[in-house]
This record gives C-alpha cells, sequence and structure tokens, in this order.
C-alpha cells in the first residue's frame, strides 16, 4: 500500500491537473514540510490544513486514487442490526462503518483503504464478501457520534454493542457512569451539528413544532409545517440517546431522568431569528420522545389587518376592541391562533394611557407595553391567583390566556362587569357553543349575560402556494361536503401543484377563517334561560346575519386563497 507522503504527492499531481493549484505553489509547499511530518499525517491533510481543498473535493480526489466509491452518509440510514455485525471497538479502531447488507455483500464505508489483512478479518467475522465505499472524516465523526451513542475512548473493548431499544427504555436507576456516558454523547461535536441543522432545518421550513420520536428500529424526527406533521428524517434507533441527551442539555434538565415527562426551554438563534422552543419529554415504550415548539419572537403577526378577517368582522372587533369594558373570548381548538388574534387585538388598542396586564401559560412572545406574567403552578401562580392579584394592580385591560375552571370564569366575568376590558379564549368547537360551555363550567348566567361582548370563532387553513397555483375542478364529493352541489361552470377553483417554494406540498403558509358573534338583548335574554347552542346558532343565523366558518371558508376558496379539502379539514367539528 502507497504510503501518505506518496498519496499526498499523487494528490498533489492531480490538484495541479484541475486547475485547483499551480505546479510552482505544489513543489514549494511539499519541499517545505519536511517528509517526517508528512509521514505522521493522514493523505492530503496538508492542502485540507492550507486551505487549497475542501474536505469534499479531498475525499472525491482521493476516490479517484484508491480507486473507491464515494458516498455522503447524511441521507444514509444505518439499521441497527446492520450496525451490529461488526464490534464498535473495531469499527472505530479502522473508521470503519457497514451500511448495507445486499444477500452476502457487505457495503462497507471507510476514510481510506484497509489492508488486506484487514478486509479477511471481517470478511471472516461477518461471513460477507466486503465491499468498500469512501467517506469524508467528518461523515465518519458524524456518524459514530450517531450510531454508536456511548462515548469513550477508541478501542474500548468493552463496547461491543450499540444501545438496545430495550435498554433505553427500561425502568430503573440510573448509574452514574451512565449519566456521564449521555452527558459525553450530548456535547460530541457531530450530535451537536445534527441537533443544529435540525432547528436550523426546522427555522427555515417555518416549522412550530419538531417531534423526536423512538421507535424500535428508527429515530423519526416530524415537523409541524403549516399545521401538518411531516418526517423529515430518519435516523438509526442508536442515535436516540445522544440526540435526546443533546436537547436535555440545551433545556438544562435532568439527563438521568427518563421515567418521568420533563419541560423546559431554550433560547437559539438561528440566522437572524431570535427562538424560543419549548421543550416536553415524555417516557414512551422506546425512550423519551421530545417535542420541541419553535416560537419566533420576530414573526408573530400582532396587526388584525393580516390574520384574515373579513372587512366586516375587523371592523366589528376593531369596534368592540375599543370599549371600556366587557369580556371578549376567542374560541377554536389548539393551535388555532387564538394567542395571535388576542395579541394582535392588544397591540390594536394598545396606549401609554392604558394599563394593561396579562397571564399566560406561557408567555409566548413578549410585547412591548404590555405587563405579561407567566402561571406558575409551583408558586401557585395560576389564572386565578393571579387574576386577583391583577385586579389589585389598577388595570385597565386585562388578557387572561385560557378560561379552563370556573374560579377563572367567574372571576373574569366580574372583572368585566367592573370597569374592565378582559379578553380570553375557550376550547370550544364554536362560537355559540362557548355561551353554553360557560354555563356548564358552572358560570352563572347572571354573570355571562351582561358581561359579553362577543364571541370570535376561528381556525388556520393552508394558503395556496402562489408559485404553483392552478385552476382545478373539485370533486362532486368536495363540493357536497360544502353543501356546493351544483356551482356553476363559470366559478373557478384552485389548488397547488406543488413546486420547490412550497416543498411539493402545494400549500405556503397559513390565513384564518372566521366567525363573529355580537351579543344583542335576545342573546343575553337567552343565555338566562339557558337556551341550547343549536337554538343560539340558529338565531344568531337568522335574525343577526350570523356568517359561520365554512362560510368565510368558502368565500376564500372562491377568491383562490385556499382549498374545499382545506376548509372541510379544518371545520370538520364545527357545526
Amino acid at each position: 500500500m502507497p504510503t501518505a507522503e506518496d498519496v499526498t504527492s499523487r494528490l498533489g499531481q492531480l490538484l495541479v491537473e484541475e486547475g485547483l493549484l499551480s505546479r510552482k505553489h505544489l513543489d514549494d509547499l511539499l519541499g517545505s514540510v519536511p517528509e517526517a511530518v508528512l509521514s505522521r499525517k493522514r493523505p492530503g491533510e496538508i492542502f485540507l490544513e492550507k486551505g487549497l481543498v475542501g474536505e469534499e473535493d479531498l475525499t472525491r480526489l482521493l476516490g479517484t486514487l484508491y480507486n473507491l466509491p464515494v458516498m455522503r452518509l447524511d441521507k444514509v440510514h444505518i439499521r441497527p442490526a446492520i450496525l451490529r455485525l461488526i464490534p464498535e471497538a473495531l469499527a472505530r479502531r479502522h473508521r470503519m462503518i457497514p451500511l448495507f447488507l445486499v444477500e452476502s455483500e457487505l457495503t462497507l464505508a471507510v476514510t481510506q483503504p484497509l489492508d488486506q489483512k484487514t478486509l479477511d478479518q471481517i470478511s471472516r467475522q461477518t461471513a460477507c464478501t466486503i465491499a468498500p465505499v469512501l467517506i469524508s472524516r467528518s461523515d465518519a465523526d458524524m456518524a459514530f457520534g450517531l450510531y454508536y451513542a456511548e462515548a469513550g475512548a477508541e478501542g474500548d473493548e468493552s463496547r461491543e454493542k450499540p444501545i438496545r431499544a430495550a435498554d433505553r427504555a427500561e425502568v430503573g436507576e440510573v448509574s452514574r457512569s451512565e449519566v456521564e456516558q449521555l452527558m459525553a454523547a450530548g456535547k460530541t461535536a457531530p450530535v451537536i451539528k445534527i441537533v443544529d441543522e435540525l432547528l436550523a432545518q426546522a427555522a427555515r421550513e417555518g416549522a412550530s413544532d419538531v417531534h423526536i420520536e423512538p421507535g424500535a428500529e428508527n429515530l423519526t424526527i416530524r415537523f409541524r409545517v403549516d399545521g401538518i406533521l411531516q418526517t423529515v428524517r430518519e435516523l438509526s434507533a442508536t442515535a436516540h440517546p445522544a440526540v435526546v441527551s443533546r436537547v436535555k442539555i440545551m433545556a438544562e434538565l435532568d439527563i438521568a431522568e427518563r421515567q418521568k415527562p420533563q419541560d423546559g426551554r431554550i433560547e437559539i438563534k438561528v440566522g437572524s431569528k431570535e427562538l424560543d422552543l419549548r421543550v416536553s419529554t415524555l417516557p414512551t415504550v422506546f425512550g423519551e420522545k421530545v417535542v420541541l415548539r419553535l416560537l419566533n419572537r420576530q414573526s408573530v403577526q400582532v396587526d388584525l389587518d393580516v390574520l384574515g378577517f373579513s372587512s366586516g368582522s375587523l371592523e366589528t372587533i376593531k369596534r368592540l376592541s375599543r370599549e371600556p369594558y366587557g369580556l371578549i373570548l376567542v374560541t377554536g381548538p389548539t393551535g388555532s391562533g387564538k394567542s395571535t388574534t388576542l395579541y394582535a387585538a392588544l397591540n390594536f388598542i394598545k396606549s401609554p394611557e392604558l394599563n394593561i396586564v396579562t397571564v399566560e401559560d406561557p408567555v409566548e412572545y413578549q410585547l412591548p407595553g404590555i405587563n405579561q406574567v407567566p402561571v406558575n403552578r409551583k408558586k401557585d401562580v395560576t389564572f386565578a391567583t393571579a387574576l386577583r392579584s391583577i385586579l389589585r394592580q389598577d388595570p385597565d385591560i386585562i388578557l387572561v390566556g385560557e378560561i379552563r375552571d370556573p374560579e377563572t370564569g367567574n372571576i373574569a366575568c366580574e372583572a368585566a362587569l367592573t370597569g374592565h376590558l378582559v379578553l380570553s379564549t375557550l376550547h370550544t368547537n364554536d362560537a355559540p357553543s362557548a355561551l353554553t360551555r360557560l354555563l356548564e363550567m358552572g358560570i352563572e348566567p347572571f354573570l355571562v349575560a351582561p358581561s359579553l361582548l362577543m364571541i370570535v370563532g376561528q381556525r388556520l387553513v393552508r394558503t395556496i402556494c402562489p408559485a404553483c397555483a392552478e385552476e382545478v375542478r373539485p370533486s362532486r364529493e368536495s363540493l357536497a361536503g360544502l353543501g356546493l352541489a351544483d356551482v356553476p361552470p363559470d366559478i373557478t377553483f384552485h389548488r397547488g401543484r406543488g413546486c420547490d417554494a412550497c416543498g411539493r406540498r402545494g400549500y405556503k403558509g397559513r390565513t384564518g377563517i372566521h366567525e363573529v358573534l355580537v351579543m344583542d338583548e335576545t342573546l343575553r335574554e337567552m343565555i338566562a334561560a339557558r337556551a341550547t347552542a343549536n337554538a343560539i346558532r340558529k338565531y344568531a343565523h337568522e335574525r343577526l346575519g350570523f356568517r359561520d366558518m365554512r362560510l368565510d371558508g368558502l368565500k376564500k376558496v372562491f377568491s383562490g386563497i385556499t382549498t374545499i379539502e382545506e376548509v372541510i379539514r379544518v371545520t370538520r367539528d364545527a357545526r
């Protein structure tokens, strides 16, 4: 096998032939480095150190010299069963990683050619013929950091096997050595790189959540983009301990605790974006699942004009938000944009002349000019206790993150009746149901009826990607789903075909569809009489011109903003 000096010299010739280096520069460089120094360096390392070639080009040229195929591992998923074909100590000693097994041929990734004796040893041990491929040093470092999660010195013969999925989930005390291994695994450069790349990709694609999900064979990474979960990457299950440890270290969570859920927070900067990450861990049969919620401090839409309200609804919301007292509710399921709507309303009405105080769980975005109080149950700061304290702070406007219980609901209604404008959210399917929900919680009608000003029901629909929008005629089933059995042929519908701009999804971004129920005296009487949600809905449609979310969504379908399928998807549970 050629010496390191011979390979470096031949690499230099290739660099000259490809125009990456002049002959004089090569001669000067090789003449200035003693042979003893060259012999101690890896082939071509001197060119990397001098910045004359990148690692990818160096690996490609080495492949040419060694007559080996070159591979990159960033898209390769290695099964645990394949990894176990070669003991970790042997793999680390020779910087090699088993990749695939096809019939009896094992593809083996190496950073430099192996001598025939080593190849024969591996062939005997695995009972396979060996097909070597060349990878870069950084790819090898990444693979060892991910797939061989337990940290330690190379050549440690005791570390023969990767961590099994069952080992990760078993109940029991975690030893000090295990904690040290997990801490070390979470601090290795390859794992740091993987987690950083995932977070950067999530921020780039506008993901709201990152799911890290362990399985028997795989570690699945999923992003929630525009409300829809999608798989973006699969790693070997053996990468799970190191990846989770890295996240726990960043969130300052207890690495040794693997059997109880934990919550934490990370603040990072990705490019120009400052992100707050809310971290949640949950023990599963295959180990801890981690979910990270991404909150972009700079991206929150705090302008009512850009949230998708119709002109009539927008005028109503702005008018009633200026009322000196009363209760305004925003309803919808988790992830329907309720907090954003409330933030935008506060931003619309805030003034140096007003004392605005919020109590939130958690405080998702920091708003200048507004006093924001986070819920802290460990310190007995709940919605109800915080609300009582806020009322002693001379507030003009109060935002309560959510009405979850009768105590909070009663205090909110009482505050709205005693000269304060109160804004809050409620988990109901639509606006009319919010009225009956308050009564079902145990809040008295004599508090609900006079305090309420309006209820906004909403959902978020994905918007058609403008780069690939095209006209389409929906199926009869889709049209029937919105009660559109007969649509004139001159009415056009649109969809996104799917392109690079939208990640082949056909959608890019989201907007709101809304319904606004404004209280009048008849509705207040219906509340006092404990009328049903259906009766309230019927009256609102017939007498108040109430337009529900589906109708608002349909208007956006006709405007080419979204699709029928989207409106049906998000309003399936609405009446």
